[in-house]
């Protein structure tokens, strides 16, 4: 009878301790991933030059490009437009511009409807990488690509993170910013709670 007593208790115990273990994967998933651990919807790896280069996306047109000044400019005039922030949900939590829809990248495709046509568009990412993706599939469905804008330097720009000058034509938001290059000043954004992170 003690044994069978014993028996159960070591069962409830582990049942617990998976139930916990189980919550605790699946709130936190995603913390302490290690660089370059190459998840979906993340910006791609630099490429040296001496590495093979990525196949060649089209390019931009310049009137696709919206500077974070720019933008701040047409928000605080109430223009209207509809924000995109196409990272990660827990991308996106870490803080965002205010009245932004989050919908990633990889689930572009399947939310067309909730992005209106008539509307002017900014398409916000981390650093533009996967905005100018996103444009890409937007100007594919239909979209008019003198409405569709990508906020240049992502959300790094717009925090002040980056200096224009380190994004703007280079395509280099990685680059190290010199002491005498003015960055950025930090705009305002909502942050959102993020459990355990």
């Amino acid at each position: 009878m003690k044994a069978k007593s014993m028996s159960r208790r070591s069962m409830g115990l582990t049942l617990i301790y998976l139930l916990v273990l189980g919550f605790g994967m699946t709130f936190l998933s995603g913390c302490g991933t290690p660089v370059g651990a190459g998840e979906k919807g993340q910006d791609p790896p630099v490429i040296n030059s001496s590495q093979n280069t990525p196949p060649a996306q089209a390019a931009l047109p310049d009137t696709a490009n919206i500077s974070v000044d720019d933008l701040d400019a047409a928000l605080t005039a109430n223009q209207g437009w509809q924000l995109v922030d196409i990272r990660e949900a827990r991308e996106y939590a870490t803080g965002h511009i205010k009245m932004a829809l989050n919908r990633p990248l990889g689930t572009l495709e399947n939310n067309l409807t909730q992005i209106s046509k008539d509307k002017e568009i900014v398409l916000i990412d981390l650093n533009g990488t996967r905005a100018q993706a996103a444009w890409q599939v937007l100007v594919e469905k239909g979209y008019d690509p003198t409405k569709v804008k990508v906020l240049t330097g992502g959300m790094l720009q717009w925090r002040g993170i980056v200096s224009s000058a380190g994004s703007a034509g280079s395509g280099d938001t990685n680059s190290a910013v010199s002491a005498d290059t003015p960055k950025t000043e930090a705009k305002p954004e909502v942050q959102e709670m993020v459990g355990g992170c």
